[in-house]
């Protein structure tokens, strides 16, 4: 099944910003960066480039990953 996202605009995108295309929380964008899952950059504070967001967005959707365990353990250590 092929995914087709639309390509973002911007070129990096705070936690906030990427809460609000993911459609879920800064908690929750904060947890994915934590686990690994999506990388993000330090300038000064964490950034997050377009490309990560979709390719987090892509492999979310092709693998069908269940992300609510991880989540449930990374947001609680918040």
């Amino acid at each position: 099944m092929k995914v087709e996202i639309k390509p973002l605009e911007k070129v990096s995108f705070t936690v906030k910003e990427t809460a609000k295309i993911m459609s879920t929380g800064t908690d929750t964008v904060y947890a994915l960066i934590s686990s690994g899952d999506l990388r993000c950059m330090k300038l000064p504070t964490k950034t997050i480039p377009g490309f990560e967001i979709e390719r987090f967005m892509r492999k979310a959707l092709e693998d069908q990953i269940n992300y609510t365990d991880i989540l449930k353990k990374q947001t609680a250590a918040y």
